[in-house]
């Protein structure tokens, strides 16, 4: 039977093609994305990001958090599957190892921020466990799928309102609600997806993510499950849709369950999705954090070390701290009692006390040992945040430090260190990750997974990057 246009349609209007939905041109995107068209400046900004999330990541993984995900995954997957658990000598199936590598990497909360919050703990597990499933070689591959991975996720979380309305607003948090997008990007440009199996793979993700901040109630280690949990449904989801297992093309803008009615209501802002697409990377707003707690506490210990720095302050000629600042950093960073490292993390007051009580803000300074410290906890009750309407949502705390001998020093810094706009050297990036990487591998393994990053795509590096992770410090 011949077709026949409907009352009011053009022969042009009947055959013209539909335009494509919001996660079929990210499909596009990821599918086309080469390396080679790629600017230099963003190819090195991906290996410093892997560095860095490889690092995080490592430090983590003698946490309680990754005791107890690495003895649960026993249950999990097979245990001479293709895939290393990072920092171990284990070998697991690539969903578990997406799940378990990409909760250890956030155990620490020193993994990188500013894209859909931490990129690299969803994407760079999912990006290497297909790398070792699939026996891929080419470096310039795993780049590719970390640069689609970060721009994905991030293009994702500005359509949902941004970090604001997604997180704060609304509850969710969108390492998990938006990271699962960029693991599915990243899983199919991994897996040589075409762009419409790419788009199944964004369908099913979309499909089925979460993640809420209810864990500041009390501390939680749910936080640290997010982004492992987005990695694994990432990566499955690009495995389904290899086979042939369709996902919702308009996963993102349908009217019933689509990702942006459903998340985000009316902050939704879609036209964000292809604003400046294959030309405006996202990758390159994420940033490295320089201190071992929330980015949100970054600006103020700035300003703290800077007084300390310029005043010769210690912590006997504090009387008091005062804070100004919005509700959304009172909200989710006013925990003035905190008893876990993850409560502390996220804690303004404890940061600040630390800070100046030890001059430092590293890892050491959020173990439970310091978290007891009565020094530190007498300086918290010299510390006060206050909400000033006049500071919007997106403007950093303003600080003022009280000297026993009446003196106001005050201090604003409205771009933390560690931020694209106001970036950490890269020997600083690697000197971070040289301090980081020995608590779990050994010591020529880590030089040997330091150089196979930084001269990546060039052959080889691949395999010692892979070989390296598996290298730990002490035979588990």
């Amino acid at each position: 039977m011949t077709e026949t246009a409907t009352c009011g349609d053009t022969p042009a209007e009947t055959n013209r093609r539909p335009e494509p939905s919001l996660s079929e041109s990210l499909a596009a995107f990821t599918a086309d994305l080469s390396l080679a068209q790629v600017p230099g400046q963003v190819v090195q900004h991906a290996k410093l990001l892997l560095l860095d999330l490889l690092g995080a990541a490592l430090a983590g993984v003698g946490t309680e958090e990754s005791r107890a995900i690495l003895a649960a995954s026993r249950a999990f997957g097979p245990a001479d599957g293709a895939c290393t658990l990072w920092g171990t000598m284990r070998r697991t199936s690539p969903a578990v190892a997406a799940l378990v590598n990409g909760t250890i990497a956030h155990a620490q909360e020193l993994d990188d921020f500013g894209g859909a919050d931490h990129s690299g703990a969803v994407v760079v597990p999912t990006v290497l466990a297909i790398a070792q499933a699939q026996r891929i070689a080419d470096g310039a591959r795993v780049l590719e799928a970390m640069i689609a991975g970060y721009d994905v996720a991030l293009r994702v979380l500005e359509a949902a309102g941004g970090y604001r309305a997604h997180n704060n607003h609304s509850g969710w948090h969108s390492t998990g609600t938006c990271g699962s997008f960029g693991a599915a990007a990243a899983a199919a440009r991994m897996l040589g997806l075409d762009a419409r199996r790419t788009a199944w793979a964004l369908g099913l993700a979309g499909s089925f993510t979460g993640g809420t901040w209810a864990y500041l109630a009390d501390g939680a280690m749910s936080k640290r499950y997010h982004p492992g949990r987005a990695a694994e449904i990432g990566l499955t989801a690009g495995y389904l849709a290899r086979e042939g297992f369709t996902g919702p093309t308009r996963v993102l803008e349908a009217d019933w369950g689509g990702f942006l009615p459903t998340y985000a209501g009316d902050a939704a802002c879609p036209e964000a999705i292809t604003a400046g697409l294959g030309s405006e990377h996202r990758i390159m707003k994420s940033g490295i954090k320089p201190y071992a707690s929330c980015r949100g506490v970054h600006s103020v210990l700035d300003v703290i070390f800077g007084l300390c720095a310029t005043h010769a302050l210690r912590a006997a000629d504090v009387a008091s701290v005062e804070i100004r600042c919005n509700v959304a950093s009172l909200t989710s960073l006013g925990e003035r009692d905190p008893q876990t490292r993850l409560a502390a993390q996220m804690s303004l007051p404890y940061g600040v006390a630390v800070a100046l009580v030890t001059g430092r803000a590293s890892l050491a300074e959020y173990e439970p040992h310091r978290l007891a410290d009565p020094a530190v906890r007498e300086m918290i009750g010299r510390i006060r945040m206050s909400v000033d309407p006049a500071i919007d949502e997106n403007t950093e705390p303003y600080v003022t430090v009280i000297t026993t001998d009446g003196r106001r020093l005050q201090g604003h810094e409205p771009i933390g260190l560690g931020d694209p706009r106001n970036p950490l050297p890269e020997d600083a990036i690697v000197a971070k990750f040289d301090d980081l990487a020995p608590r779990a591998l050994a010591g020529g393994a880590v030089e040997r997974l330091r150089d196979a990053v930084l001269t990546l795509p060039a052959p080889g590096s691949l395999a010692r990057l892979l070989d390296a992770l598996g290298s730990p410090r002490v035979a588990d």
